[in-house]
Order: structure tokens, then C-alpha cells, then sequence
């Protein structure tokens, strides 16, 4: 956690560009006060989202502007962020951005369709 903030409710943030953050993590502060005032908000218009396979999807892109947030108590989102924009998908569908038509998750959501929607595989280990 990069960020967080308990009043007036829980919220905190995670993101991948850390290191290019100052000691004072002004970029995760700012991207988390992006996605709570005033954000845009739309549904996902695609498929019902199946969070387990977004979830790895989006990890697996390896994307340095990866970013996790809990906005709400009981939903987490995963998107893109930078010390200026800040676009995030929770588990409920709802896309969560600082403007409206954030591309970089729009794209990202577009390309887990291309691909078929996959499903994280779970192996097991030799019995």
C-alpha cells in the first residue's frame, strides 16, 4: 500500500511506479484523491467481469503503470495510474476514472476480450 486514507472512509491505493514516486508519495496520494473526488464512474459495457481472470490478466501485462485500489470497504479495483490520470475496474464492473474514457483501461479490457476472456490456471503440485 502506497497511500491510504481512514476518514471519511477507508480508502488506499498500491502502485507500480513507486520508485519514480518522492519520499512523500505525492503521486499515490494525488491518483488516490483523483479516483475519490469528483471521478467518473460507468459500468463496464463488455462481458460480466470475472475478477480472478481480470485480475491475473492485468498482472500479467506487466504494465509499469499498474495500480490496485480499495475504494470502497468491500471493493477492490485494479487499472493503470500516473502521477496525473488514474482509471481503475472494480469487482462490481464499475470503471472508476479521473476522466471519462480512460484509454489505458479501456484497452486493457479490450485486449482480455480479444483474448478470449482466459481463466488464471491453478496447478497442482505432483502427488
Amino acid at each position: 500500500m502506497d497511500w491510504e486514507i481512514r476518514v471519511p472512509a477507508p480508502a488506499w491505493i498500491s502502485i507500480a511506479w513507486r520508485e519514480q514516486d518522492d519520499r512523500l508519495r505525492t503521486g499515490a496520494r494525488t491518483t488516490l484523491a483523483q479516483l475519490l473526488k469528483d471521478a467518473h464512474t460507468q459500468p463496464y459495457d463488455g462481458e460480466e467481469a470475472d475478477w480472478p481472470s481480470w485480475r491475473t490478466f492485468a498482472a500479467a501485462l506487466a504494465d509499469p503503470q499498474l495500480s490496485m485500489a480499495g475504494l470502497s470497504p468491500n471493493l477492490w479495483g485494479i487499472g493503470h495510474s500516473t502521477p496525473t490520470t488514474a482509471a481503475v475496474v472494480q469487482q462490481d464492473g464499475t470503471i472508476i476514472a479521473d476522466a471519462p474514457r480512460r484509454l489505458a483501461v479501456l484497452d486493457w479490457l479490450n485486449a482480455r476480450e480479444d483474448a478470449n476472456r482466459p481463466a488464471p490456471r491453478r496447478t497442482l503440485p505432483p502427488s
